[in-house]
This record gives C-alpha cells, structure tokens and sequence, in this order.
C-alpha cells in the first residue's frame, strides 16, 4: 500500500532533478517567481508555462492570488523519471502536493499513470496580450475599441478560458473612474455580452479583473472558473478594451498608456 508524505519544494532552473525508484510526486499547486515565463519538464515532456502574476510562490500584499490550484490538471512525476525547469537564470518553481512511496514491488498507481501520460497535451497555462490605447500625452476617444488578445487555436487544440482573467491599465493621467472602462469577450466576432448600452455599460468592468498588486480596487479576482470559455480549433476568441466613459481619457505625459489582459486557461491537444 503506498504511503503519502507532504510535498512543498522549491525547484530552480538550471538544476537536473530525478526521482527515485520508491518515490513519486504528484503536484497539486504550483508557483512561480519568473516575471517572463517558466515551465517543468518532466522526462523530457515540456508543461504548461506560468508567470507569477498568475502563480505566484506565495500569497502576500504583491500578490494575493497565491500559488495556482491545478486540479484535474495535477501534474505526475514518477519514479526513476528526470525532470528540471526551464526558464531564466534565477527562475525558481514551487511545487505543492504529496510524495509517494511505494512498498517493495508496487507501481505507480494507475489513476495517477494515466495523467502521467496525458499530461503533456492537457495542462493548465496562460496567454496574455497587450494594447497601446494612447501615446504619452494623448487621448483615448470616448466609445473607443481596442484589441488587447486575440487567439485563435490549431486545429487539434481547444483553450478553455476557466481560470482567472487580470487586466492593468499602465499610465493614465488619472485613474479612471469606475465604470469608465471595461473589457470585452468575443468569440468568432460575436460579443459575449450584451450588444448596445440600453441594459448598462458594454463589457465587464475593469476594476472587477484588477491584477492584484493593486490595494486600490477589487480584491476578489475575477474568474472564468463558473463559466467557462472553449475556443476550440480554427475558432478565434478575442478581448477587447472600452472607453465607456463618455469622454476621453488621457495618459500620462511622460508615457504611452496600455492595458494588459492575463488569463489562466485549460490546453488541450487531440
């Protein structure tokens, strides 16, 4: 019968890790400190990228999201197998789950055997996009549009949008106000929303997706996890940014003002 131990290690990049033979991982969280992207590699299979605007290595005042809960995604490391992570000089990776150790003649079990193979096509990840809405010194327009991410999958994968969705605006004059800015979903152009302003603001508000570093705004992020976006293959999903303000709204004089969108998502490939 196997035994299970708590897990909570810090890996580092540029370290070959291996497991032994008696010995396995199963990773239920997971956390990182890369600001541009870090990733395990577990017997030569690459898995999902992290950032830690996402999946930070702990909960703080920087960040209160805390490390990502992976779920059904739960990543394997079995016995005897090779792992390490890639990334930049200096990228750590937490792991959070349980060890496991196996009595004399016992394998992995087969639940867990089984993610092990399907992990490398089915892992959670981000994508992120970024939109200049005005030069320093300029105006976004009043009613205003402007792609921040469009994404549109290969035929063989699906992006389940089902995680968190976090949105900065860099550099305004002034912050705007609530209700003055909101984001947008779109699948194949047609907006997942309501179409004209009759029933209130276009979009969800931006002040609802804050990226938590701020101390100023919502506090709960917002999440996708109840309703769920799929983006299957050769279909296009985009967000969009709104100046639903009524007026311009200017950035600061000394830089170009921008809005950028990370959001969590379920990859799968056929």
């Amino acid at each position: 019968m196997v035994d299970y131990y708590k897990l909570d290690k810090i890996l580092e990049q540029g370290v070959d890790y291996k497991m032994p033979n008696d010995r396995f991982y199963i990773i239920e969280k997971i956390g990182t400190n890369s600001t541009t992207g870090a990733k395990l590699t577990v017997d030569g299979v690459e898995l999902g990228e992290l950032i830690s605007t996402v999946a930070p290595l702990h909960k703080n005042g920087n960040n209160l999201l805390g490390m990502l809960e992976l779920g059904d995604y739960f990543y394997v490391i079995p016995p005897s197998k090779d792992f390490k992570v890639e990334g930049s000089s200096g990228d750590k990776i937490r792991i959070v789950g349980k060890i496991g150790k196996l009595s004399p003649g016992e394998v992995l079990p087969a639940n867990y055997a089984t993610r092990f193979n399907e992990q490398g096509s089915k892992y959670l990840t981000y994508v992120s996009g970024s939109v200049t809405l005005a030069a320093a010194g300029g105006n976004w327009a009043a009613d205003a549009v402007s792609e921040v991410l469009s994404l549109t999958p290969k035929t063989i994968e699906t992006y389940t949008f089902s995680g968190y969705v976090l949105a900065e605006l860099a550099n305004p004059a002034s912050a705007p106000s609530e209700g003055a800015v909101a984001l947008r979903f779109k699948l194949d152009g047609m907006p997942l929303d309501i179409l004209t302003s009759e029933p209130g603001h276009k979009g969800i508000d931006y002040y609802s997706m804050p990226i938590p570093t701020s101390s100023s705004s919502e506090r709960e992020p917002f999440s996708l996890a109840d309703m769920p976006i799929v983006v299957k293959g050769d279909h296009t999903i985009s967000i969009e940014a709104l100046n639903v303000s009524g007026s311009a709204i200017a950035a600061d004089s000394g830089s170009d003002m921008t809005m950028t969108v990370y959001a969590v998502v379920e990859y799968s490939k056929a």
